[in-house]
């Protein structure tokens, strides 16, 4: 059998010495209940507060983290930048002293004027120098030229007609030959008056004798030819046309016409040197003929002019030279 419940002691029946000391016991139960709650969380809140104690031990050292990589490189920019523009602040800072020393330092004297006067007077010199050389060349060069000597005037004209004379017989131009002798012959105007006729030679040249012969010879046919009679009809008409194509000169003979016989004898003329006689035949002649003959007496009387003329100055330079005129021209 199991042994009856105990009943509930009520408080009024529990004695008074006894409920007295029942609550100092509980209080301090309660004290020593929170000391022991305080103890057993002593792990999380002594290290926080245990190094403020007297007798409490110093924090542990801080353990060194691992820098972090992005940072340090904007750390690093940062503090380049930051060398950067104490850089810069101080080359302004030097420039900023300089100027201030330039602007502090006076002006330099302005240097004293020049004297002018000396140079002047010597340009003045100078002009008037040249003034007087330009006056000398000018009247040196109004003044005729002193006439050399009469013989060596004389010579030299000779020297001269013998190239002009060369140059008429190999049909070439002699402009500087007929400049000097226009030089030479400055102070005797009689010579310069004979010498007239080359001006235009001189320029072109003459037709040598044997280029005159030769050109004879081509239009002698031409000069003989003596137009038919005129007919009509058609055997007119083609004996005009024969006519055209061959030409029939007769060289010698009682049955020579007018033409023939002149262009005969002005090419034997010719032949034996006598360039006159040959173009006074051919000038002669009348219609036809002597239109065929008009340029071959052109280039004949060019000729015969220029040596005339030569003949002329060879004559008046003899004169002077105080011998005898001699005959140095070419047979007419």
């Amino acid at each position: 059998m199991s042994e009856p419940a105990p009943e509930p002691v009520s408080e009024s029946d529990t004695p008074p010495a006894v409920r007295w000391l029942r609550r100092p016991v509980l209080w301090l139960a309660g004290v020593l209940l929170a000391i022991a709650v305080e103890i057993a969380a002593a792990p999380f809140w002594a290290p926080a507060v245990m190094h403020l104690l007297p007798w409490g031990a110093p924090p542990p050292p801080l353990l060194p983290t691992a820098p972090d990589s992005g940072l340090a490189a904007r750390l690093a920019a940062l503090e380049g930048a930051r060398g950067d523009q104490a850089k810069t602040a101080a080359e302004l800072q030097q420039l900023t002293q300089r100027i201030a020393g330039l602007e502090a330092k006076p002006a330099p004297p302005a240097p004293p004027a020049a004297d002018l006067a000396p140079v002047q007077q010597q340009l003045a010199s100078l002009s008037k120098a040249v003034a007087d050389l330009n006056a000398t060349v000018a009247s040196l060069e109004a003044k005729p030229p002193p006439a050399p000597p009469a013989a060596d005037t004389g010579t030299a004209l000779a020297l001269v007609l013998l190239q002009i004379r060369e140059a008429i017989d190999v049909a070439r131009p002699f402009k500087a030959e007929y400049g000097a002798l226009l030089a030479l012959a400055h102070d005797r105007p009689e010579i310069a008056a004979a010498a007239a006729p080359l001006a235009q030679p001189a320029m072109a040249g003459v037709a040598s004798r044997a280029a005159l012969a030769d050109r004879l010879r081509q239009l002698a046919p031409q000069i003989a030819a003596t137009p038919p009679p005129p007919t009509r009809g058609w055997w007119g008409r083609i004996t005009r046309e024969l006519r055209s194509l061959v030409t029939i000169r007769r060289i010698e003979g009682a049955g020579q016409t007018a033409e023939e016989t002149a262009v005969s004898n002005a090419q034997r003329a010719l032949a034996s040197g006598d360039l006159t006689g040959a173009t006074a035949g051919l000038d002669g002649l009348s219609g036809p003929a002597k239109e065929a003959a008009e340029p071959w007496l052109r280039m004949a009387r060019d000729r015969l002019a220029a040596e005339a003329a030569l003949r002329r100055i060879e004559a008046l330079v003899t004169a002077q030279l105080g011998g005898a005129p001699t005959k140095t021209g070419a047979p007419g």
